[in-house]
């Protein structure tokens, strides 16, 4: 099994004993407020402050959080192009030819553009910071005690366990493979990846029964208990966390209609 995987770093991290309650609450919430934001400033320092606790106070590999960091920036900065010549409203920032046609950028849609990227850098890390702090069985156990249903809960169980046996299944047949050279050229990798495919839906199914009847033999019968308790956060720890919400909200409030491009302008 890969030793850096989502679960490995949750259950590993600096942060792992914080109350998971006070975790799930601190994220959800921030995200909201990243989201509802009108202003690039609320979100980006949400983006400072998730990927510094995720960092520097849980100490996940900064390497692996790149990577998950990575695609989320590409896509955001696609966003902003399209964005910019898309919403062509208000004031041209320049302008291009392309085969003939004469396509403008407007400020309007690049600070807009540049609003949707800073919400989704501030959701993405406020995620990320739940997600590599967190395991998911404690996760499990503040979704049942917001009282989500039963049967939504064992199935998110079971999906998430069966992610770790496919996984298993595919690196153990993936390495055989490559022990005989399945992998030498272009035709003998295509293949072993058709093997690896059929094979791969072949044992895990079969894994899928063994566990069932495992689990029947141990009277399942349909309801999987979580076993421990978690306490419920500190009051002092809470008020924290609000005071620092409201302070995001006023700043929100008070930088909605800050525009960066007018901000640079006037600068220099």
């Amino acid at each position: 099994m890969l030793q850096n995987t989502v679960d490995n770093i949750a259950h590993c991290n600096k942060l792992r004993n914080v109350n998971p309650k006070l975790k799930v609450i601190f994220s959800i919430i921030t995200l909201l407020i990243c989201v509802l934001s009108q202003s690039i400033i609320v979100p980006l320092i949400i983006t400072i402050l998730m990927v510094y606790l995720t960092l520097f106070r849980a100490n996940v590999p900064k390497k692996i959080y790149l990577q998950f960091m990575g695609a989320p920036i590409g896509f955001g900065i696609i966003t902003v192009i399209l964005m910019a010549f898309i919403y062509n409203q208000g004031a041209p920032l320049f302008s291009i030819g392309l085969f003939g046609f004469k396509i403008s950028a407007s400020k309007y849609g690049v600070e807009l553009g540049l609003l949707i990227f800073s919400r989704m850098l501030g959701g993405v890390s406020s995620t990320l910071f739940l997600t590599l702090t967190t395991p998911m069985t404690e996760l499990f156990y503040v979704l049942k005690e917001l009282k989500v249903p039963t049967v939504m809960l064992d199935i998110a169980m079971m999906m998430y366990r069966y992610v770790f046996v496919l996984l298993d299944e595919m690196i153990r047949t993936e390495n055989a493979q490559k022990t005989r050279v399945g992998y030498r050229n272009l035709s003998t990798t295509y293949k072993s990846l058709g093997m690896l495919a059929s094979n791969l839906f072949i044992r895990t199914w079969d894994r899928g029964e063994v566990l069932f009847t495992t689990m029947s033999s141990r009277c399942y019968n349909g309801d999987l208990k979580i076993l421990g308790k978690i306490e419920n956060p500190k009051i002092v720890y809470l008020l924290m966390c609000t005071i620092f919400w409201i302070i995001l909200i006023s700043i929100s409030y008070i930088t909605k209609d800050f525009k960066l491009l007018e901000y640079i302008n006037s600068y220099y």
